[in-house]
């Protein structure tokens, strides 16, 4: 899964799936392949061979979904996808082996996006994708078949529409790393985004791998909150001061009712936890009382106080 690796100074690193950018990848409805948008297309999975079986209405799959031509271009690039009797070499699962038919099928959406405790390691928390609406599916168990079916594919693909917000949102999720990032991992500042824009209500999000850091920063916290409201959202697309945030803000202006639907159920999720109470207010720095350089800013805008207000919040008049 290209999209879902992690990039670094020196590229990108193919031996581990980030559990961090598949939390991108569900909140703003992105291929874990190519990274860019569904819209009206479906979500494709590789699934378990059922034989006569009819396909379940309803799956949750630990790997994020994909557009089919990436599908079928995956199938073809992967060892272990590609090849009948492949096996599995990773110390997890090694010797698993390939079935003589694999079976790939696409939903209309991803329902939802759960915490699982990982059954290769109990310490570990991994997402969940879950989907509903088979659409159509397709079985092979050649190369040659795949090679078919993905050129018939070249033939119909059409570009994707892709609005101004969210393109900057995608080259920032593809950026290397910088200092600045929270953990230090590539894409880590739309990860801050996506927890922002409704991901910070998904339960238990804080604990899968990576993820703490996050919870560490009461401005995450703040801004998802801020971000419920249709005020709230004008003012930080206009206002915010860091990028990824602002364009977080502007995607769901953007968007308007016509949001994904794991968005949908987490914002619906915060706003039961808001219900009846008062917003929390960030606390400005005022006489007597300083801010750590490096503490998020009292502001609330999710940056480090020394690059937002390093000279301190201005005094309420």
């Amino acid at each position: 899964m290209i999209a879902t690796v992690g990039r670094g100074a020196e590229g990108a690193d193919f031996g581990a799936i980030n559990e961090r950018r598949k939390l991108v990848l569900a909140t703003f409805d992105w291929c874990a392949v190519c990274g860019l948008p569904f819209g009206d297309e479906a979500r494709w999975q590789v699934a378990p061979t059922l034989g006569d079986a009819p396909l379940p209405e309803e799956v949750g799959l630990s790997e994020a979904p994909v557009h089919e031509i990436c599908a079928v271009y995956s199938a073809q690039v992967c060892p272990f996808l590609s090849s009948q009797g492949a096996r599995l070499g990773d110390d997890m699962r090694r010797g698993t082996r390939r079935e003589e038919t694999v079976q790939v099928v696409g939903y209309s959406r991803t329902k939802s996006v759960e915490v699982f405790r990982s059954s290769l390691q109990d310490d570990l928390f991994v997402l969940h994708f879950v989907h509903d609406k088979v659409i159509d599916s397709f079985t092979y168990s050649s190369p040659e078949e795949l090679n078919e079916r993905y050129q018939a594919l070249l033939a119909v693909e059409r570009p994707i529409s892709v609005s101004a917000a969210e393109q900057d949102l995608i080259v920032r999720f593809n950026a290397t790393s910088t200092p600045d990032e929270p953990t230090g991992d590539p894409g880590a500042v739309v990860v801050g985004a996506a927890v922002m824009i409704g991901a910070a209500f998904a339960p238990d999000v804080f604990r899968v791998q990576g993820m703490r850091p996050f919870s560490a920063r009461d401005s995450y916290g703040f801004m998802a909150r801020r971000l419920l409201e249709p005020d709230g959202l004008a003012d930080a697309a206009a206002t915010f001061p860091d990028a990824s945030g602002k364009a977080a803000a502007q995607w769901l202006l953007d968007r308007g009712d016509d949001v994904p639907a794991v968005v949908s159920l987490w914002r619906d999720l915060g706003r039961q936890q808001v219900s009846g109470r008062t917003l929390p207010q960030p606390r400005p720095a005022g006489p007597g009382r300083s801010v750590g350089k490096n503490a998020p800013c009292p502001c609330g805008s999710g940056r480090k106080a020394r690059r937002c207000h390093p000279a301190g919040m201005p005094e309420s008049p």
